[in-house]
């Protein structure tokens, strides 16, 4: 008979539903703070919206990539450190407000078209870089309160090289994530 993880099931859960509940509060502060902001700041950084939205390229692969690839890297190697709770889940909440403001800002610039321009250029590839932004700081999370386990000193260092190597792993599912939604912004907007 398998061994069911009780810990996992538990903790993993609370894990997944604090993140996911700090994602969806970082959202709602950016687009708050899009609202809140004064009429002359508005207006300002609408017209430096759609000055860009008239010259707008995409950029290259690597470029694109290498943009959502930061905030990967940093919340991954936050899971490393015993103070990297905090490293990833500011960059973490970072990348949440981002997106947030982004899109309110789009829907404060253009109106009801801001709608269909967030679902057209925000939408497409974040439906893949949320998943794997979520799924890369539970896994930090996860593994940053499960290093110490195991059973004498050799279990232990068995059990925490298994650990480390299961969490590269996890980064590099995480990786493949950011380059396929890297590969549909490039897709959205060619050069």
């Amino acid at each position: 008979m398998i061994k069911q993880n009780k810990w996992f099931d538990k903790k993993g859960q609370r894990i997944i539903s604090i993140v996911c509940l700090s994602f969806l509060l970082g959202v709602m502060g950016g687009a708050i703070a899009a609202n809140l902001m004064g009429a002359d700041a508005k207006t300002e950084l609408s017209g430096m919206i759609q000055d860009a939205a008239q010259i707008q390229q995409g950029g290259s692969f690597t470029a694109v990539f290498w943009k959502y690839l930061k905030y990967d890297i940093i919340i991954w190697l936050g899971g490393w450190l015993r103070l990297g709770l905090f490293l990833s889940g500011m960059a973490f909440l970072l990348r949440s407000i981002s997106l947030g403001f982004a899109s309110a800002m789009l829907m404060v610039t253009y109106g009801m078209k801001g709608v269909g321009s967030t679902m057209l250029s925000i939408l497409p590839q974040n439906m893949i870089l949320i998943p794997a932004y979520l799924f890369i700081m539970c896994s930090a999370v996860y593994y940053l309160m499960a290093w110490n386990e195991g059973t004498g000193k050799r279990g232990l260092k068995r059990e925490r090289r298994r650990k480390q190597t299961e969490y590269c792993i996890l980064f590099l599912a995480s990786i493949v994530l950011v380059a396929i939604g890297a590969g549909i912004e490039v897709a959205l907007f060619p050069l």
